[in-house]
């Protein structure tokens, strides 16, 4: 790709080529979505599916509740459920001589 040198033009000259510039960008990224999305429904429609039931399978994926395993032994309203990080009152319990074993619930 050949590089321009525009360190010596004109800031009206640099505005108006960041214009085209934000103008050819926005045309590329329209006809590269528009492309895209021919491939998606070619993809699906191989599949024996719509674009669109294939957009809403993706749309109701639920996450699932991870329930509390873990509850601080002096403050019953402090769960955790071992995943992720350790809060505060796990580390302060384990440094104490604790063990997760203790906050089972």
């Amino acid at each position: 790709m050949a590089m321009v040198d525009i360190s010596n033009l004109s800031v009206f000259e640099l505005e108006a080529l960041k214009g085209n510039i934000d103008s050819v960008i926005g045309n590329r990224r329209q006809t590269e979505l528009s492309n895209m999305y021919v491939t998606f429904e070619e993809m699906a429609e191989a599949a024996g599916f719509t674009l669109e039931e294939v957009m809403q399978a993706t749309t109701t994926t639920k996450k699932r509740v991870v329930l509390p395993k873990y509850q601080n032994p002096n403050d019953s309203t402090q769960m955790w459920t071992g995943r992720g990080r350790k809060p505060g009152w796990v580390v302060e319990h384990l440094a104490a001589g604790g063990s997760l074993d203790d906050c089972l619930i």
